[in-house]
């Protein structure tokens, strides 16, 4: 027996034929035209699915692990500085600013929502929490392709994520403090006071900002601790000794108290010497971590949330969502359902009952 197509057939599939070419009758049935299912090679519904389900699943993305997401919060919290020096700051301004996008991607990813829009929004927002006016259109010039909508987008995302907690307590004023009273105790040694005062300035202006000091210590702290840098001996001479003279008890309470300041001044400068303000320039703007960052930031776009990419878009839709909702309640209320009379008749009635001075009659 052999394989052979039927003459002056359209049909695609073989049929069986005896030894002298006639078409004959198999489990394919009589008609050369028609195949059963163990014949016909094309897959049925039942098999695609089967191939659809035995068909390799979609792998996840490669997320970015809590070390990179940290390195990339700080990689932007720089960048923030530099955006802020670019624009002319105080420095109330920019370390506000950057305390506030800390303080939100503690709670939040950045695979979730951009950093880099988030900044500038940042940035802006900290002017108004220190009341530094900056009009919005000539803000919105300094960026490249930023309007003042993509700023603004991101306002109200910003103040639920550090919990409409404005008011930022930074270290700039207990340093001018701590440098009047050294003048003052140290009447003939200024110019040491003075580069004192310069270089703690510096530090603070950088090293706090970068690390996690304002979540962990004090203002007065991250001071001491960026003075203890520069010159520990005036730390001595800020913090008080135990008096020589006096009840035994009380001088043993009081060294007990200074030694455990001097501790936290200690932790405290370990974490600022992490960071030192020379690292902006020396280490931030280098080439080296510019490459190292590009493969963070290339798998963060990979990874990121595309629901939320988009801060004008998600706002846009919030605002049509809470319309619907205002127009959902109107409808349900009494005027839409029994007339607008009828609604109004309550609140006349309470107008007069108001009017009288005494009630209504008993």
């Amino acid at each position: 027996m052999m394989i052979l197509s039927t003459p002056g057939s359209n049909s695609p599939w073989p049929t069986k034929t005896s030894g002298t070419g006639s078409p004959a009758s198999s489990a394919c049935g009589p008609s050369p035209r028609t195949a059963c299912a163990s014949c016909d090679p094309r897959p049925t519904p039942s098999r695609r699915s089967r191939l659809r389900l035995a068909s390799p699943p979609i792998p996840p993305p490669d997320f970015l692990t809590p070390d990179e997401e940290t390195r990339l919060v700080k990689f932007f919290t720089v960048e923030l500085i530099r955006a802020a020096q670019f624009c002319e700051m105080p420095t109330e301004v920019r370390a506000t600013a950057a305390i506030f996008l800390r303080r939100f991607y503690v709670t939040n990813s950045v695979m979730t929502y951009p950093a880099t829009d988030l900044l500038k929004t940042s940035l802006f927002f900290g002017c108004k929490a220190e009341g530094y006016f900056y009009k919005l259109v000539q803000f919105s010039e300094k960026f490249p392709n930023t309007t003042g909508e993509q700023i603004l987008a991101g306002e109200f995302l910003l103040c639920q994520g550090i919990r409409f907690a404005f008011d930022v307590r930074h270290p700039f004023r207990a340093l001018e403090g701590a440098i009047l009273e050294l003048r003052r105790r140290l009447p003939d040694e200024d110019s040491r006071v003075r580069r004192a005062h310069g270089q703690a300035r510096e530090i603070l202006k950088f090293s706090p900002l970068v690390t996690d000091a304002y979540f962990h210590y004090t203002p007065s702290q991250i001071m001491m601790a960026s003075l203890s840098i520069v010159d520990e001996g005036l730390v001595d001479i800020l913090v008080p000794t135990p008096p020589q003279n006096g009840d035994q008890s009380k001088a043993k309470e009081h060294a007990e108290m200074r030694q455990k300041i001097m501790n936290t001044i200690a932790d405290c400068r370990r974490m600022l010497e992490e960071e030192p303000p020379e690292r902006m320039m020396d280490y931030w703007s280098s080439p080296e971590i510019v490459k190292a960052i590009k493969p963070l930031r290339k798998k963060l776009q990979k990874c990121r949330d595309p629901d939320r990419a988009n801060l004008v878009n998600l706002q846009r839709a919030r605002r049509e969502q809470t319309v619907n909702k205002e127009k959902k309640a109107a409808k349900l209320d009494d005027t839409g359902v029994f007339g607008e009379e009828l609604g109004r008749e309550p609140k006349r009635a309470k107008l007069d009952k108001a009017d009288d001075v005494f009630g209504p009659p008993l």
